[in-house]
This record gives structure tokens, C-alpha cells and sequence, in this order.
């Protein structure tokens, strides 16, 4: 390397960049065949080079002879020398000389990253074994996923195999379409779509019948390549084979191994829900009532199914309907309260009483209800999370945030929150106007109504377990109760059939 100069380092296919605009006008140094038409795949450089248009956008350049591929304009004598040093220190290399020989399988891809630092990025390709590799002399290389939107498990065969058909996709003349790979990816596309047929849900972002037409491509494909060799084809066959790898074929439908808790599979069971300080720290403004979004969202990490994702979205869903109607509501009593003559008048000029500044607070919770409803539906539909591909990739991002789970479930129950304390701002306004300057005829009614109502709700909360009693009390309170006899529900089903309707 000292000798020559060059500095090699190695890249992934994936981090390629091209030229799109070079598919579509020859530069002035092509040889030009005779008639005055450029044709693809015709000798560019008086060394053996070829330059193919390729079936996407953009032009690379092969060397058959010596089985090297580049995206960059080996026309520039400069760029051109630059490569051939760069093959022949790689050549020269003891590791690649060690090696067995191989066949014609194995080609060189070089790009030249800087011409000034005299800088190539380099790999070596196996159409054999279907992987990239490097030499070990310049260091280990991290290999990831080419695709952004990769559902398998990130493992290092993985990646190289993913890797291999990005440089299929970019280098489709060097891809042999042979008996077997067509096959196996005809096998592939029939087992796609009969999963898409007979599963309920489908994480697949195809239908059955892009699956059938994806399936009708390869076997014309595979009857036309036993004719003649087309690019195009083989980067059809590459572009599938990607989709293939990183999992957008295949189907997922609420087993222990699906792509959301690949990375979160564990030998051992994961513990009950705990809540967070974070909820224990709110409970009394949004009364307990995201616990129950974020119990069920933390089954997500090992019982996802689009069957339980549906269920939680439209509990959400129909928990924001509600909220928005009775909030548009309890909008139009506020304003229509505010109208009374008798809080206008005990108002003095330039300013506002308790009752007035109360029920615009009320006012308040009841329009952010509003919103706060609408702008979490708009974002849900906007990013397109009602489909279990794109539901996995946020719960995927939310859950890895810090406090993500509770944060989600606070936006979930907020709407209803707000509805609430605007009811519970309403209330106290009303209480005011009904106690104020009024004898005991009006009191002692309103004292009624308001004292079944607070008998009603600490019901409902003991009924229900919502009290905002710490834990330790909770589950003691259980333990004690549970010392009982359990009831005998056998019995009660066998007395309920026994028993005649004339009876009641």
C-alpha cells in the first residue's frame, strides 16, 4: 500500500452512490460504434471495459476479462488508472493469493471515493455462495441491513445475504438467473400467497393479488431466460429476492416469533406490569385512567398480534369519540351558563367573578379534549399506523424512548382527562351559583343531589379498584379479602338451568 499509494478500505453495496443522469447521455470520451448510435454495452474504453445502462437509472461500468464492476467514470483516464492500481495492489495481496482458486464467480467491485487522497472503497462479491467479503488486512467491517425497513433478525449471515442482492440490484449483468434460484423463488411467492389467502391478518404489505403478479413476472422471467440474458430481468429477480430476505413476503400473525418481539425474545417470562413513577406522580390529575392503555401496551412486548392491536385501537378510539361528543357538550352548556343574567350583572366593569373565571377554565379542558382527540386520530391515520406493518415500526420506536409506554398511554387517556376535570371545573361553578346568596330551600336539595353523587363515584372507584392508595395497600386489602370462600360457579350455572322461567 505504500508503495502505490492507494488507500483500500472496504464498503457496503448499500452505501453506493450513482449517478442517475448517466444513463441517458454517453460522455464525450465513448467510443461511438459506427452509424452514430450508442449502444449499451459497448466497449467504452480501449481496455475491455464495457458500459451498461442500468434497468433503474444511472450507467456502470463491468471488465469481463477481469471480473471488476464500478459506478464510477472509468471514461476519466485518471479515474481509469486509479482502479486498475487499486485491482492489481488487491491482486498482489498474500491473503487473496493463499486462496484456493476459484471459479468466475467472484468479482471485484472498486469506487473511487477520493481521486486527490488517491482513496478506492472496495468488496469482493461470491455468486456461489451468495455473500460479500473483505480482506482481513483492512480491518473488520460492520455489516447492517440494507433495507431501512429490514423485519428479520439482524444477524451477520443475514446482513452479507441481504447485502448480496443490493449488489445484485445494482450490478444485475453479474446475477446468473439459474434453474434453482428461480425456483426457489417461485417456491417463495406461492407459500406468500397462500398465507395472504387463508390468514386472517397479514403484516404483509402485498395483497394477494400483488403476490399473484409478482408470481406471474418470475415465471415469465424463468421462460424467457432460458432464451436470452436480460438485465432487466435479473434486476426484477434481485429487487424480489431483497423483499424476500428482509421479510416483506411473509406474514405474521400473533405467534411468539414475530418480527416485534424478535428482539425482545427472552428465556425466561417477563414480569407482571409495574407502574412507573412517572404514573404514580400523576395519578391524581389524570386519575388512574392511563393504567389501563399502559398494562396493555406492555403485553405488546410479547403477545403482538393485529387481532389485540385493532382491540387497543379501537378501545382508544372509541374512548376519544366519546370524550369529543360529551366535551362539544359540555362546550355549548358552558357558554349557554355564562349567558345567565344574574353572573353578568354580579360582574363589576373590567372584571371577571370566581364563577365566570371557573367555567372558562372549564371551557378550557373542554375545547383542549377537543383538540387533543382529533390531533392524535389525524396522526394515527396520517403515519398510517392502522396497518400491523406500520404498527409495528412505531410501537417499535415509542416503546424505546425513555418512559415511551407511559408517555403513549398519557396521550391515550388525555382526552378523557380533560373531559373530566372540565365536568369536575363545571360542577364546582354550579355549586357556587347554587350556594351563593341563597336560603336554605335551595340548599338543602342541591346538598342532596351532590351528596348521592359522591356516594355514587366512591362506589364506582371501590367497585372498579381505582383508588389512589399506594400498592402495598392495595394488594393487602386483596390478600384479606381473598381468605373467603371463592364462589362456587358450577353451582350457580347448574341452579340457573334448573330454574324454569314461570318461576320469576
Amino acid at each position: 500500500m505504500a508503495e502505490c499509494g492507494i488507500q483500500l478500505r472496504p464498503f457496503l453495496p448499500s452505501s453506493l452512490t450513482r449517478s442517475a443522469s448517466a444513463a441517458f447521455s454517453p460522455t464525450s470520451s465513448q467510443t461511438i460504434p459506427p452509424g452514430g448510435t450508442w449502444r449499451p454495452g459497448f466497449p467504452c474504453h480501449d481496455v475491455g471495459w464495457k458500459q451498461m445502462v442500468h434497468p433503474d437509472a444511472g450507467c456502470y461500468y463491468i471488465s469481463p476479462e477481469q471480473n471488476i464492476c464500478t459506478w464510477s467514470n472509468i471514461s476519466d483516464t485518471r479515474v481509469h488508472g486509479l482502479i486498475m492500481e487499486a485491482a492489481q495492489q488487491l491482486k498482489r495481496s498474500s491473503e487473496l493469493q493463499s486462496w484456493p482458486p476459484r471459479d468466475s464467480d467472484v468479482c471485484l467491485v472498486l469506487e473511487t471515493k477520493d481521486y486527490l487522497s488517491r482513496t478506492c472503497l472496495y468488496y469482493f462479491v461470491s455468486h456461489a455462495d451468495h455473500h460479500i467479503f473483505w480482506l482481513s488486512e483492512h480491518g473488520s467491517v460492520k455489516v447492517h441491513c440494507a433495507s431501512t425497513q429490514c423485519r428479520r433478525g439482524s444477524s451477520h449471515s443475514h446482513n452479507l445475504l441481504d447485502q448480496y442482492w443490493k449488489h445484485c440490484e445494482l450490478f444485475p449483468t453479474t446475477l446468473s438467473l439459474t434453474h434453482e434460484a428461480m425456483n426457489y423463488l417461485k417456491d417463495v411467492l406461492i407459500q406468500a400467497s397462500g398465507e395472504r389467502i387463508t390468514l386472517k391478518y397479514s403484516t404483509s404489505p402485498y395483497t394477494k393479488d400483488d403476490l399473484s403478479y409478482m408470481l406471474s413476472l418470475v415465471k415469465e422471467i424463468g421462460e424467457d431466460s432460458n432464451t436470452r440474458r436480460s438485465d432487466h430481468s435479473a434486476w426484477v429477480i434481485a429487487k424480489l429476492m431483497s423483499l424476500h430476505v428482509n421479510g416483506a413476503l411473509r406474514s405474521s400473525y400473533g405467534q411468539s416469533d414475530d418480527y416485534f418481539d424478535i428482539k425482545y425474545s427472552e428465556t425466561t417470562a417477563r414480569p407482571p406490569y409495574q407502574r412507573s413513577w412517572f404514573l404514580v406522580s400523576l395519578d391524581l390529575l389524570l386519575f388512574r385512567c392511563a393504567d389501563a392503555y399502559a398494562e396493555q401496551l406492555y403485553t405488546f412486548h410479547d403477545h403482538f398480534s393485529p387481532e389485540s392491536w385493532f382491540c387497543f385501537v379501537n378501545k382508544v378510539d372509541t374512548s376519544i369519540r366519546d370524550s369529543n361528543l360529551l366535551a362539544t357538550v359540555l362546550l355549548s352548556t358552558s357558554i349557554g351558563v355564562l349567558q345567565i343574567g344574574s353572573i353578568d350583572a354580579a360582574t363589576a366593569p373590567g372584571k371577571r367573578s370566581a364563577i365566570q373565571i371557573i367555567i372558562y377554565t372549564s371551557i378550557i379542558f373542554s375545547v383542549g379534549s377537543i383538540v387533543i382527540g382529533l390531533l392524535i386520530m389525524q396522526q394515527y391515520r396520517a403515519k398510517g399506523a392502522d396497518t400491523p406493518l406500520r404498527a409495528v415500526a412505531v410501537l417499535e420506536r415509542i416503546l424505546k424512548k425513555p418512559y415511551g409506554l407511559e408517555r403513549l398511554a398519557v396521550a391515550c387517556c388525555l382526552p378523557t382527562v380533560l373531559l373530566v376535570w372540565s365536568l369536575i371545573t363545571f360542577l364546582t361553578a354550579l355549586s357556587i351559583v347554587f350556594y351563593y346568596q341563597t336560603n336554605v330551600a335551595v340548599q338543602i336539595p342541591v346538598t342532596t343531589a351532590l351528596g348521592l353523587i359522591v356516594i355514587a363515584l366512591f362506589g364506582c372507584l371501590h367497585t372498579s379498584d381505582m383508588w389512589l392508595f399506594p400498592p402495598e395497600a392495595r394488594n393487602r386489602g386483596d390478600k384479606e379479602g381473598s381468605a373467603t370462600p371463592p364462589l362456587n360457579v358450577s353451582f350457580l350455572v347448574r341452579r340457573l338451568r334448573s330454574t324454569s322461567y314461570r318461576d320469576f
